[in-house]
């Protein structure tokens, strides 16, 4: 048992080191041992097509980390800090609690409260058009009667789509508009507390299982399944099988990237205190993955140009950069390098994942 779990963890990692160093591996029986002209082994990876991958993904992983190492660190975003107090005082000497500043109160959005105003504390909210901070969103005064708040600096209302259908705020998505993720991911206090609102679980969820049927569907389509009987996503096992493996291989995808854009926020804003916003991080991923759901139309209609599924992927890309931007605060082309730099976790964990049956079976 113990020489079978062995076994993988052996070749990975001397996959690993021997990509690194532009050499290449053979595929290893059970009964061989690891020989390699430069570890002392003979060694041939790049030969393997299967491998080909691994380097270039390495070499983008490292020059995005760089970069993002010696990038500018931005200042505090909307959702790591908070607009003053009612009353007015704010110092460094009582700080406000990190659960306050992710959003948990009883404030919802408008200037009307229950809550003495002496202990009110307004979590900070912004206009969607300019970023600048807003004490409240819209003003109350009757059963359905509210009044938009107009923003001091631009003077345009702070939030429009708090009377928008949900129709428009889709719309806004598909043309990648960041004021509708700022009123997503900033002004929604529902979407900015320590954990996955429950509403986005549900959608987070459905998202995994929908992309099951999309993994098998490109799996089927690129021949990885066919006349690889040996594989765990072979087709001798049954179809819980089959569907039970892929499954798994996805939800290892949806979380290799959540870690890697933890990571690399981590990095580009040099703090371990990015890793607390876990869940914020997961639900902008969740939202702005709407793209996935166009690739529907991939399964049900048959299609000749290998180019569409390329062209949904960069609609993923496009919209997790926007949405990236928006929740740190960031230029979009450094978003774009933390969503470049999560994409290639991903595809390095899924190729191992992929592949790990056919070490099992050798």
């Amino acid at each position: 048992m113990s020489e079978a779990l062995l076994l993988p963890l052996k070749y990975y990692v001397h996959t690993l080191i021997c990509t690194l160093s532009a050499t290449s591996v053979k595929l290893l029986k059970d009964s061989e041992s690891i020989s390699c002209n430069r570890m002392g082994c003979e060694c041939h990876v790049l030969d393997d097509s299967r491998y080909r991958i691994v380097f270039p993904l390495v070499i983008i992983l490292v020059l995005a980390a760089v970069a993002l190492t010696f990038g500018p660190q931005t200042p505090q975003s909307p959702l790591m800090a908070e607009s003053p107090s009612v009353s007015g005082r704010s110092s460094p000497e009582n700080p406000a609690r990190l659960p306050d500043l992710l959003g948990i109160s009883d404030y919802v959005g408008g200037s009307k409260s229950q809550q003495p105003a002496s202990k009110l504390t307004t979590k900070k909210q912004v206009c969607i058009e300019c970023g600048f901070p807003v004490a409240s969103l819209y003003t109350e005064y009757g059963v359905g009667h509210i009044r938009l708040t107009q923003c001091e600096h631009c003077k345009s209302f702070a939030d429009k789509y708090v009377e928008h259908d949900v129709v428009i705020v889709f719309i806004d998505m598909l043309l990648h508009k960041p004021q509708v993720y700022r009123h997503l991911l900033v002004n929604k206090l529902e979407f900015r507390q320590p954990f996955i609102e429950r509403n986005v679980a549900k959608l987070g969820v459905l998202l995994v299982l929908f992309n099951v049927y999309i993994d098998w569907f490109r799996l089927e389509e690129g021949g990885r399944l066919r006349g690889q009987e040996e594989l765990l996503f072979g087709k001798q096992h049954s179809f819980a099988i089959q569907y039970l493996a892929i499954l798994m291989l996805s939800a290892v995808d949806a979380t290799a990237l959540l870690v890697g854009i933890l990571l690399a926020s981590v990095i580009h804003q040099r703090s371990f205190m990015q890793v607390k916003r876990w869940a914020t991080i997961s639900t902008a991923l969740i939202i702005s993955s709407f793209g996935k759901v166009l690739m529907i139309l991939l399964v049900i209609w048959e299609y000749n140009e290998s180019y569409y599924p390329w062209l949904l992927d960069f609609l993923l890309f496009t919209s997790h950069s926007t949405a990236i931007s928006v929740l740190f605060d960031i230029h979009v082309l450094w978003a774009s390098l933390v969503v470049v730099f999560s994409a290639a976790i991903k595809q390095l964990v899924h190729f191992f994942a992929l592949n790990i049956s056919s070490i099992v079976f050798f």
